[in-house]
């Protein structure tokens, strides 16, 4: 007599097997509502019932949202190409089961079609289904997702994988409210560790600098062998340790299912290796069928936080050399004195890195520091010796400063010789102005998403047959949006600006925005810029020899030309305090450097008389201008403070008056060594109330109030 069996609604077991977010790489979650079919009997051998699975995969391998209806958060990898499933056994509620089978889904590419697959379009998805003959009973499974078609014999990597059970029960549904759920563990290729604080919270190279006591919270990352990101459930066990720890305790707490860890230390001082490894998940207890291991150690240590009117400076030996200098800055009021104390470490020399084979501090040629308290530092590399390089961007942890262990994070894809850095507190993006010195080629490199990692080149400006010489935020604008003046240099004639001199505006996608000017001059040669927040204009010092200009644009929405001062020099560098005072340096009728202030009025009023660099001449005019002098920093302290880098060389020795100058705008005095009272505009000249002398050239600067 044949035996006959209960059908459910649906005439076969579905399994869906949905994508979420199809740049994720690891686990997924499979859940099955399963109506149970008879495919056989008693006198037919096995009794097998048609299990139908559907998995939702990206028709393109971006990020992909889960479509309606999904049950529940599920995730594969966006390089999925098949999926292999494997019967490995099946028991005893039926006779013996048929020999071991293994069925592939190919999975298609792109927008293209899936040979062998029933594949229908779904939105951004395809619904791929492919139906297997299950035994009633209990199954021993594999499911293996690869990233190449054919499955195991295709040759491609493994991207996630699990060994699971599933009960086929003859008339009844199957699992908790007709579902059961399966997970594919991640096979993680890559292991990034991602601290917060340090470096944008960027990815942690060979050292962490924290401060303090303050706990702090680390984020494990994965990548797959196709290069996506891993996405739960099914991520790596993580297990974390410290060793060699020194000057105290480090303690630690892992929490799995978030991925991250945190340390914290007992003392400031503390210092130890961290040791992250990373196994495969089993997330079922048993075995998924993986079996890897990935790991990464770094050295972990706490120092004091950086004082406030903290100031970093560039100190230039030679070519290819160089260190940064540290100092606290103590200001003292309006007309009072101010004084450079020297840090501990009062110096960060030249040291490489251990994992990026790239020096720290290699060169030096300007700094920044970010809203965490990180230096940035824009190495220009080294012409002579070996190894030749063309520098980096390099990130100080800001921990790390105060312990002295600068060793950095350091980018140099797309870095060439970056001789001006911008920082957006905002959203934390950088922008560099790259001159290379074997290409005409220059470029503004951006480094965005609140990491410093190299941008994509498309993000880069080239002007081919320019030359780059100042780059700064543009904060009125949308967030990670520059500036960067653009000029060949030359000019023969008055009527020079003929469209070869201009301003690149760079926002965050890459999308440039020109500024020219070839009728009223107001661009030409534009060798500095600054941004007056205050009054939410441009401010531009031209270098021209026939438009000795200082210039005023709005540029949103539309740039505008809001004043122009004539200095009667060639203007070189240009800054503006949070209340919209605005200092430039220029080259006199004889060459030598000055300093003139403006106020932030709509008028631009000059503030006292120019400040001069002579401590020895008795007479006025020219000689006020410093004859061996090149002002190579302008940084505002305050609001009434400035500081002057000034390089000043008799041959190749340092004169008694190069170095760091601060000058108060709000007191005047007779400059030193002036005797000459019919000298009205040097004797209403902005008092100087602070100065350090430095044995080298004073290339750039970087001060945290």
């Amino acid at each position: 007599m044949k035996q006959s069996y209960r059908l459910s609604a649906a005439p076969a077991a579905v399994v869906a097997f949905a994508l979420l977010w199809g740049c994720g790489g690891g686990g997924t979650r499979v859940v099955a509502p399963l109506p149970i079919a008879d495919g056989g009997s008693a006198q037919a051998g096995p009794r097998v019932a048609p299990a139908t699975f559907a998995f939702t995969v990206p028709r393109n391998a971006t990020a992909l949202k889960r479509p309606a209806g999904s049950r529940t958060p599920q995730y594969v990898s966006a390089a999925t190409k098949s999926i292999q499933l494997t019967l490995n056994s099946a028991s005893a509620t039926s006779p013996a089961p048929a020999p071991i089978t293994t069925q592939v889904l190919n999975v298609p590419n792109g927008t293209g079609s899936a040979p062998g697959a029933p594949c229908t379009p779904s939105g951004s998805n395809y619904i791929c289904t492919m139906t297997v003959q299950l035994p009633i009973g209990s199954d021993a499974v594999t499911i293996i997702t690869y990233d190449a078609t054919g499955g195991a014999a295709g040759g491609g990597n493994v991207l996630s994988e699990q060994k699971t059970t599933v009960t086929i029960v003859q008339g009844v549904a199957n699992g908790p409210g007709g579902a059961f759920s399966v997970v594919l563990d991640g096979n993680a290729a890559t292991l990034t560790v991602n601290g917060s604080g340090s470096c944008e919270s960027g990815p942690v190279g060979a050292s962490f600098g924290s401060v303090g006591t303050t706990p702090v919270t680390f984020n494990v990352a994965y990548t797959d062998p196709a290069g996506k990101t891993l996405a739960g459930p099914g991520l790596p066990k993580l297990g974390v340790t410290a060793t060699g720890v020194t000057g105290g305790t480090i303690a630690v707490s892992v929490n799995e299912s978030t991925q991250s860890y945190t340390l914290t230390p007992s003392t400031t001082g503390v210092s130890g290796t961290i040791n992250v490894l990373a196994t495969q998940p089993d997330s079922t207890g048993t075995s998924d069928g993986l079996a890897f291991s990935r790991a990464k150690s770094y050295t972990f240590s706490t120092g004091v936080p950086p004082p406030a009117s903290f100031l970093a400076a560039v100190e230039q030996f030679g070519v290819g050399s160089g260190a940064v200098d540290l100092y606290t800055v103590a200001l003292g009021g309006t007309g009072g004195s101010d004084t450079f104390t020297a840090f501990s470490p009062a110096r960060l020399a030249v040291t490489n890195s251990t994992n990026e084979s790239q020096p720290d501090v290699d060169n030096p040629l300007d700094l920044a520091f970010d809203k965490n308290g990180d230096l940035l530092i824009g190495n220009g590399g080294t012409t002579t010796g070996t190894p030749q390089d063309n520098g980096n961007l390099a990130c100080v942890p800001v921990g790390a400063i105060a312990t002295g262990a600068n060793t950095a994070t350091t980018v140099r894809t797309n870095v060439d010789d970056p001789v001006a850095i911008a920082y957006d507190p905002r959203d934390g993006s950088v922008a560099l102005a790259n001159n290379p010195t074997s290409s005409s080629v220059q470029l503004a490199e951006y480094l965005l998403g609140g990491n410093y990692t190299s941008a994509p080149a498309a993000r880069n400006l080239t002007a081919p047959g320019y030359g780059s010489f100042s780059v700064t935020n543009i904060p009125a604008l949308a967030a990670g949006t520059f500036a960067i003046g653009l000029t060949d240099g030359l000019e023969t004639d008055p009527a020079h600006n003929t469209g070869k001199s201009k301003i690149a505006l760079l926002s965050p996608t890459g999308v440039e925005t020109d500024i020219t000017d070839t009728t009223t001059f107001g661009i030409d040669i534009p060798r500095g810029l600054a941004w007056d927040p205050a009054n939410n204009q441009l401010v531009i010092a031209n270098n021209s020899a026939f438009h000795k200009l200082l210039s005023f644009y709005t540029v949103s929405p539309v740039a505008l030309q809001v004043k122009t001062i004539n200095t009667g020099r060639r203007n070189d560098l240009v800054a503006t305090s949070s209340d919209g005072h605005v200092a430039v340096s220029g080259n006199g009728s004889f060459g030598y450097q000055q300093v003139l202030i403006y106020d932030n009025s709509a008028s631009r009023n000059p503030v006292a008389g120019p400040i001069p660099f002579n401590g020895t001449t008795t007479s006025c005019g020219s000689t006020y201008e410093y004859p061996n002098g090149a002002v190579r920093a302008l940084t505002w302290l305050s609001n009434t403070k400035l500081l002057v880098a000034l390089q000043s060389y008799n041959g190749s020795t340092p004169t008694p008056q190069n170095g760091l100058y601060i000058f108060d705008i709000g007191a005047t005095a007779v400059p030193p060594g002036f005797d000459d009272v019919s000298c009205a505009a040097f004797a209403a000249a902005p008092k100087q109330t602070g100065f350090i002398a430095l044995g080298s050239k004073p290339l750039g600067v970087a001060y945290k109030p």
